[in-house]
């Protein structure tokens, strides 16, 4: 399945957005696919991964994850995410959870997706903390515990993401008055630790 390259754009933007990155050939690499010039994105890309550059390891699993200007493959878009969310690239890690979870370039593994989802939510991906929370809800990879799944969810929303609501509706009607009080106070306790 390929991302449009306009939805792909504004990933590799945020990406190097967050990270601060400067560094020429990254640069370089995003205005070659605002110009649609995929493969020199991707020589300059794979130039600063090889040096070990994060977000361009992001950006090199991106192409092969998404097919754009080299073929879909979800093995080698894995080995880049691991090597940037080994790096602690919230980004990647969320992938690698994604990738875990659907059995995409990996053996199917929910276990290993949580690891992943974790890892990102408690550095603030939001994305990550509805997906954490998901699997907390259905027990996916991780203990069953409604309680955390609709703190998770809670963080996800304070940090911008409205759906957020939805899960925490469907999962409150399940819920005890005393469950709901004690979510709240770990929603309070994972904001206070991971922040928005």
């Amino acid at each position: 399945m390929k991302f449009p390259l306009k939805i792909y754009l504004a990933v590799v933007t945020f990406v190097l957005l967050a990270t601060g990155s400067t560094a020429g050939n990254l640069e370089d690499g995003i205005e070659a696919l605002r110009t649609r010039d995929v493969k020199k994105a991707y020589g300059l890309f794979l130039i600063e991964a090889k040096k070990g550059n994060a977000s361009a390891q992001t950006n090199l699993g991106t192409l092969y994850a998404t097919g754009q200007g080299v073929p879909h493959d979800d093995i080698e878009a894995v080995k880049w995410f691991r090597k940037a969310a080994s790096q602690g690239d919230i980004i990647s890690q969320r992938n690698l959870g994604v990738h875990y979870a659907k059995g995409l370039g990996v053996q199917q593994n929910d276990k290993e997706a949580a690891k992943w989802f974790t890892m990102a939510a408690k550095q603030g991906d939001p994305l990550s903390q509805i997906s954490i929370g998901i699997m907390y809800e259905l027990g996916r990879g991780i203990s069953k515990n409604p309680v955390v799944a609709w703190a998770w969810y809670a963080l996800a929303k304070r940090n911008g993401i409205e759906t957020a609501q939805s899960y925490i509706d469907s999962i409150q009607e399940k819920m005890s008055s005393d469950e709901i009080n004690v979510a709240k106070q770990i929603a309070e306790q994972f904001h206070s630790e991971i922040g928005d």
